[in-house]
């Protein structure tokens, strides 16, 4: 589960951390997930790398098909979603952290 969450970097690495743990905790692959979601798999091949920006769009298709609010995905704001996929998702960001070494602790969940 943590395997898919590490050696991310980019500029955007904070975020591509989020959709990747969003991933994990619906158990789909990349293709599954972004299919379900009307997003593009290179485009969401793209987010995750960290190198780029999720689009205003494409964060909206990932709220309105999974329940995951614009504030936890682009500003890491776990108490915005509902409780139990804060939990869930708190718990799979932090094994995450918790298998680097050297982490600055800014891709810590709150």
């Amino acid at each position: 589960m943590t395997k898919k969450l590490k050696n991310i970097s980019g500029p955007f690495a904070d975020i591509a951390i989020r959709l990747r743990a969003v991933e994990t905790y619906v158990g789909m692959s990349q293709k599954e997930f972004s299919e379900s979601a009307g997003v593009q798999q290179k485009s969401m091949s793209q987010w995750q790398s960290g190198d780029f920006r999720i689009s205003i769009q494409g964060a909206l298709k990932l709220r309105e098909r999974y329940g995951i609010s614009l504030d936890f995905i682009y500003c890491g704001n776990i108490d915005a979603l509902p409780t139990r996929m804060a939990n869930e998702l708190s718990s799979i960001l932090r094994d995450s952290n918790s298998s680097k070494s050297n982490d600055s602790g800014d891709l810590q969940a709150p």
